[in-house]
């Protein structure tokens, strides 16, 4: 009986240490499996945060591109403008929820953005310098509940203001500020005359969106065009005689026809807003003031029916404002830092509204003038030289550069007429563009600003490139959690 005892013991003992190893095991299983799910799930959510984070820089960039955003303005003044559009494009709309837009410190933080499925992303927007319209975006993805840790991701990625030298291809452009020139008449040019890009060849494309003739371009003689040539007109010819050539192929070339464009939605032209300048223009000249020989004027506004030609040695600072019924002429040796704006003169009065350039001129942008209480303002909108609706402009002599874009209603260079030319070139009335004699262009819209001030839509409201922010795909990073 002693004997049955003893292994009685023995067996519960083993028995209960086959319970305690069990349990044991069932809690290091539980555990392992608990740890493989937190990894699961931790994965998921930092997969879910990347998601949101990737998804999130798209939004930005969708509502950056769709909203109404001003150019010609630079740093702290630029970032304002993103806010305001965004807070106006993202209003009502329950993608902010509980979010908001603002702006502190120069830098735009959308916060608690929600995308589709109920993710959600915060978004920081800053320019690179304070001197700068290109931006520098980061958008926080973040996964998880209020019963989970949250769990984040960010991502960074540079935005660039386009140069505006972004046509390309059959399709062209929607936006005509993306154009070397646009002119809503046919263009010609003849005998030595010239347009290229500085930078690349994109700078010197034209379009034409003449409705007058089917002929929309003409090119004779040993003219050459480096960029390509665009019609809005389907139906739309080209017309090239001599040794012209159209993106350096000439008329026998198998590559002519690769280089002209028809049926191009050529996009609204922007009106020229001359209030914005018009105010700087505080000192009258008339037909009492004397404008010939040596003299120096600022911020003028020319009367109408005054007809001055500014001759001798004549410096001009600021803005030159013109009023309609005046024909004005710049001979001699002309120096003008500033920028020259005319009330809307209407429609086919170019031939007696015009503005004239007989002599040699320099130009410098408003940038360039002195840091005084006259110009401090004034220094901060650059990227305009004429803006002139229904005024004719003609250029004989050599201009040299032009710091700014030009906008008219006609356009005559002749002569020797040429230099390079800091912006776009815009001609709004369907009347005729030429360049004759050994007349050459140089456009440069790397360095201009893509839209300056003095430009509205028709409606009122801002003019802004629907494609003027582009990602660089090399800035790309991402921070991690």
């Amino acid at each position: 009986m002693r004997t049955a005892r003893k292994q009685s013991g023995v067996a519960t003992v083993l028995a209960l240490l086959m319970l305690v190893l069990l349990a044991a095991l069932s809690t290091v299983f539980v555990s392992s499996a608990n740890m493989s799910l937190q990894k699961s799930n931790n994965g998921q959510r930092v997969q879910a945060a990347q998601a949101s984070a990737e998804s999130g820089m798209t939004m930005v960039l969708y509502w950056l591109r769709n909203s109404k955003v001003p150019y010609g303005k630079t740093g702290p003044a630029f970032l304002t403008d993103i806010t305001t559009a965004l807070n106006k494009k993202l209003s009502g709309q329950d993608v902010l929820n509980k979010g908001s837009v603002t702006l502190d410190d120069n830098t735009v933080t959308i916060q608690d953005a929600v995308l589709p499925g109920g993710l959600t992303f915060d978004a920081t927007i800053t320019t690179k310098t304070q001197t700068s319209a290109n931006l520098h975006v980061v958008v926080t993805g973040k996964a998880g509940n209020g019963n989970t840790e949250i769990t984040t991701r960010a991502i960074g990625l540079d935005l660039n203001v386009g140069t505006g030298a972004s046509t390309n291809g059959t399709n062209g452009s929607s936006f005509v500020l993306d154009y070397g020139i646009a002119s809503k008449s046919a263009v010609e040019l003849t005998g030595n005359a010239t347009i290229r890009g500085a930078n690349n060849a994109s700078e010197a494309n034209i379009i034409s969106a003449t409705s007058s003739t089917d002929q929309a371009f003409s090119l004779t003689g040993n003219c050459s065009l480096q960029g390509d040539l665009y019609a809005s007109n389907p139906n739309a010819t080209v017309s090239i005689a001599g040794n012209a050539t159209i993106g350096g192929a000439g008329v026998n070339s198998a590559q002519l026809n690769s280089h002209i464009h028809t049926g191009v939605q050529a996009g609204e032209f922007p009106e020229v807003d001359p209030t914005v300048f018009e105010g700087f223009a505080t000192n009258i000249v008339d037909r009492n003031t004397a404008v010939s020989g040596n003299k120096t004027f600022k911020n003028i506004r020319i009367k109408s029916g005054t007809n001055p030609t500014f001759s001798g040695n004549t410096t001009l600072q600021g803005v030159i404002f013109i009023e309609k019924g005046n024909k004005v002429t710049f001979a001699g040796n002309t120096s003008i830092t500033g920028v020259i704006v005319t009330q809307d003169a209407g429609d086919n009065v170019y031939t007696t509204n015009t503005i004239k350039f007989t002599g040699n001129l320099t130009s410098r942008g408003v940038e360039e003038l002195p840091d005084t209480s006259d110009f401090h303002t004034l220094r901060t909108m650059p990227g305009a030289f004429i803006l002139a609706p229904g005024f004719g402009v003609q250029f004989t002599g050599n201009f040299g550069t032009v710091n700014g874009c030009m906008a008219a209603d006609s356009y005559a260079f002749t002569g020797n007429a040429g230099g390079m030319i800091y912006g776009g070139v815009i001609n709004y009335s369907d009347s005729k563009f030429t360049l004759t004699g050994n007349s050459s262009l140089i456009i440069d819209r790397l360095h201009a600003p893509t839209i300056p001030p003095g430009f509205k839509m028709a409606d009122g409201s801002a003019v802004c490139a629907p494609a003027g922010f582009t990602a660089d795909s090399d800035t790309y990073v991402e921070y991690g959690g």
